[in-house]
């Protein structure tokens, strides 16, 4: 009888914790979360922004970004398009002909998603942030480089031709994360964009925002959290969220990481 009251007590504790996190008014939110972007360009070279792919949400959100890139000093838009298309991109943006020509892998490829290139296009060159094909190519996937290397590479060349650039980068959210400590059983442990980054230019500055939507309540605290929020908010990751699940983290054979060593900020739709 004693231990069973016991096991009680612990259930009904347990549930008051889990109810002291699931108050999104007890956490700071940013709901602006385009400001929230932009101003990370006032201390930093690149911003990371994670992404899940093909959701208009997201997208929609991405479109009405890019006009305001210029004005916060963002001079390149790194996406995550095969780096032998490039030549097909500067023609599409300098004669509008041609959006159907570039390749896009299928998992990312929608109407809404060349609407990015679309917007571009249309702005006029001198506020335009120029977009970089930074992935790796199909005919290369053989090779022993990993396409987060090689998107690292991509980057890479764009501050050594223009060392004051300030690049948004656009990529899935596993490949934003800034540690991939693997269990040790996954073979070919390649590391991420922003660890092969920082070897090749140890004083660029870079923060990392992964974009959470649909992710699964059980595996993600903060969709649990903030996913109920109108709109979208944005939130700083730091010691409040070492031990929440992120989502993105969950589907990867990672080992048990502070979401704070994975991203620098959150977003939730």
């Amino acid at each position: 009888m004693i231990k069973r009251l016991e096991i009680s007590l612990f259930i009904i504790l347990l549930s008051l914790a889990f109810t002291s996190i699931v108050n999104a008014s007890d956490y700071e939110v940013n709901t602006n979360p385009q400001a929230f972007i932009l101003e990370k360009f006032e201390n930093h070279d690149i911003v990371f922004l994670g992404t899940t792919h093909k959701k208009p949400a997201i997208l929609k959100f991405l479109l009405k970004l890019i006009p305001a890139l210029h004005d916060a000093g963002v001079t390149h838009i790194g996406l995550e398009i095969t780096s032998n298309q490039q030549a097909k991109i500067d023609n599409y943006i300098q004669t509008s002909k041609g959006l159907s020509a570039i390749n896009i892998h299928s998992q990312i490829d929608c109407p809404e998603y060349r609407n990015l290139l679309i917007k571009l296009a249309t702005l006029y060159p001198n506020i335009r942030p120029k977009p970089i094909a930074l992935d790796l190519p199909t005919s290369k996937y053989r090779e022993k480089i990993s396409r987060d290397k090689w998107m690292a590479g991509s980057i890479a060349k764009v501050f050594c031709k223009n060392p004051k650039a300030k690049m948004l980068v656009v990529v899935g959210n596993l490949h934003v994360l800034k540690v991939l400590n693997w269990e040790d059983h996954v073979p070919n442990q390649h590391r991420s964009i922003y660890g092969y980054l920082k070897d090749m230019m140890s004083e660029i500055r870079i923060f990392t925002i992964s974009q959470l939507i649909d992710e699964n309540r059980k595996e993600c605290d903060f969709t649990a959290v903030f996913g109920s929020i109108d709109d979208s908010v944005a939130v700083e990751c730091d010691r409040r969220f070492d031990n929440w699940k992120f989502g993105p983290a969950s589907i990867i054979a990672i080992k048990p990481t502070a979401t704070r060593d994975l991203v620098d900020g959150i977003i939730v739709y």
